[in-house]
């Protein structure tokens, strides 16, 4: 009895709510003036029948995830789901817009199935695990989001259009999107109704389930198809809405309904609701401070708080495991020395200096040297700095799978560029260095603070990390769609290019790099020591809070100077420690040296690569790097 009030009055609160804030924009924008009412009709109220039927459709979608996969983080955005569609979408409307005649609906659907099927692919092994799920989901999206930055630079018009649609924009300018969203919506209800009872029946175990006659995997696919589907409706007429559906199902669980139908309703109710209201109070702040926002993006910034609360509340389930008995099992007879590790960076160096393309094809050139040597020299700076932060933090936290950007620092100085480039008329590059480095030290901090009670969890510090780098995409998508011609800047700073590099900061930031370098090997018995239990470590004299915030701010300083310097790569942190330890260097001092000459040659490769690829295109090194760093990253993901 009392669920059922708590039920009833929060909803009863949200709907006065959302009727207060639509009479406020009512008698601003209704008058007696023929044009302005016609207005109202055709352009506002569309828009809020699209807000409440979205916002149903994404409950439902998420509710629906939860239950058919059993993993109460389970939602369209941590699940890739609404990336996935809108990539989709995003290609097609690119390379082959004639194609879009089949139906958006199609193709987005078509995206979220792949996308979903690539989370599944990842976390297999580990299907139970719900943070592992999210984890894999999330880096989907990151994945996604760098093929489409790319997309971004190489046709800035055509894909102009399509920033603020992907940024969630309910603008409506007919009841047509609306109409059509209605029967599908209706489709998908049906649809759900009749599995019902055996979707119910999914709360017990496969087994009991199956005795009852349940075929489960059927259920659970088509379970997870009506979800994309909900999704995909969504996407292909407002774009991406993030997190509105993991909050309404989020705040049904909190009621604890056991009713399968109770809880898919309450969760499309809450859903329409908050994203009504969100959409009502964005309204309210165009029409006084003229300031046009995304719903999309405005809920993805709301969204990131909820997922960390989400997950910190969740019971612990499953640990990643660590480097020495998951991700580097396999062993070479044939271990790397440092002078073939050298002689490979110098082989790669030769290469990116006298070999490319040209207007007469592929040929050896020495008269570009003078300008291809800062880029390479610039490339190498950021591999050697960002492969000692990666080593650093994987040894700090004992998470093989820790990196600069999945911790989130990458995002925190790329947000501190972010504002000095819009809020500084002329800023000068003292002030982007300071920018970048308050940046990563509060995100460092951030970080370190919400996980201390968890005992830095590495699954759970990792999370945390992307939460907060898709909480800088959120912010993100907000400028893109601002409209603001700095926007291009960002973007072109964002995606990690040597363009800009010159014979002095090529100079400076290679002595730089070497000193922070050296700067790290002392440190190596901390790492050794820090290998061990805690416990033993303090026996042999270690003070453990004091090692953990130097080797954090140190590895901030490094971070924060190669994002700096070249903007943000990803992956790359990641990748170094990870072949240096599969080559055979496993001791800290070792796996150092060896991360520094494999992280530089991997910027090599990606700088030269970019510029040789689509020729006389370029496609920036940070990208390159993500994209080969990231296709290894979901390899290990694989392998968990």
């Amino acid at each position: 009895m009392v669920k059922t009030l708590n039920i009833a009055l929060f909803s009863i609160v949200l709907f006065f709510m959302a009727l207060l804030l639509l009479s406020w924009l009512s008698l601003l924008q209704l008058n007696s003036e023929e044009f302005a009412t016609l207005l109202y009709r055709n352009y506002t109220l569309p828009r809020l029948a699209m807000a409440i039927l979205a916002g149903a459709a994404l409950g439902l979608a998420s509710t629906l995830l939860q239950q058919v996969i059993n993993n109460p983080l389970a939602s369209d955005n941590t699940l890739a789901v609404s990336s996935g569609s809108q990539f989709a979408l995003f290609i097609l409307a690119i390379f082959a817009p004639q194609f879009l005649s089949l139906g958006s609906v199609l193709i987005a659907l078509i995206g979220a199935l792949s996308a979903l099927a690539l989370v599944f692919l990842l976390a297999w092994r580990q299907t139970l695990s719900p943070l592992l799920m999210i984890l894999a989901g999330l880096v989907v999206n990151l994945y996604l989001g760098s093929f489409s930055a790319v997309l971004m630079l190489f046709y800035p018009e055509e894909s102009r259009g399509l920033l603020l649609w992907g940024a969630g924009s309910l603008v409506q300018e007919s009841w047509y999107d609306s109409l059509q969203l209605l029967w599908q919506l209706g489709l998908a209800v049906v649809c759900t109704a009749l599995l019902l009872r055996p979707l119910q029946i999914l709360t017990l175990n496969d087994s009991n389930a199956q005795s009852l006659g349940v075929p489960v995997n059927l259920i659970r696919f088509a379970g997870v198809v009506i979800s994309a589907f909900l999704v995909a409706i969504v996407v292909s007429r407002v774009g991406m809405l993030g997190f509105i559906g993991l909050a309404a199902s989020s705040l049904v669980r909190q009621f604890a309904l056991t009713n399968l139908r109770s809880r898919l309703v309450l969760s499309a109710y809450l859903a329409a609701m908050l994203l009504l209201i969100t959409d009502l109070i964005l309204q309210l702040i165009d029409y006084y401070w003229h300031t046009q926002l995304p719903t999309g993006a405005f809920t993805a910034l709301l969204g990131t708080p909820l997922l960390l609360w989400l997950m910190f509340n969740m019971k612990h389930n499953g640990r990643l495991q660590g480097q020495n008995d998951a991700i580097a099992r396999h062993k070479t007879a044939a271990k790397f020395t440092a002078v073939l590790l050298l002689s490979l960076m110098l082989f790669a160096i030769f290469v990116a200096l006298l070999f490319g393309k040209s207007s007469q094809g592929w040929q050896w050139n020495t008269a570009l040297l003078s300008l291809r040597y800062p880029r390479v020299v610039v490339a190498i700076s950021a591999g050697i700095m960002l492969a000692v932060a990666g080593t650093l933090l994987q040894r700090l936290s004992h998470n093989p799978m820790a990196s600069p950007e999945l911790l989130g620092i990458t995002s925190g100085t790329a947000f501190g560029i972010l504002l000095v480039i819009f809020f500084v008329a002329a800023p000068t590059q003292g002030q982007f260095w300071l920018a970048g480095v308050i940046g990563a030290l509060l995100v460092l901090s951030l970080i370190i603070g919400l996980n201390l009670r968890h005992q830095l969890l590495p699954e759970k510090v990792l999370l945390t990390g992307i939460s907060i780098a898709a909480l800088f995409d959120a912010v993100q998508r907000l400028v893109l769609a601002s409209g603001d011609y700095k926007w291009q800047q960002l973007l072109a700073w964002t995606s990690g290019s040597t363009y800009q590099a010159t014979p002095a900061l090529a100079i400076g930031s290679l002595l730089l790099a070497l000193l922070l370098f050296l700067f790290s090997l002392p440190l190596h018995r901390w790492l050794s020591l820090l290998a061990l239990q805690d416990p033993t470590a303090q026996a042999l004299g270690l003070n453990l809070a004091k090692v953990r915030w130097i080797l954090m701010l140190f590895s901030a300083v490094l971070i924060a100077a190669s994002t700096l310097l070249i903007g943000t790569l990803s992956f790359v942190g990641l990748l170094a420690p990870h072949l240096a330890h599969f080559f055979g260097w496993h001791k800290p001092k070792a796996q150092l040296s060896g991360a520094v000459l494999l992280g530089a040659t991997v910027m090599i490769v990606a700088d030269w690569l970019g510029r040789q690829i689509l020729f006389p295109y370029e496609i920036p090194a940070g990208l390159m790097a993500t994209l080969l760093g990231g296709s290894y990253f979901l390899v290990m993901m694989r392998k968990m």
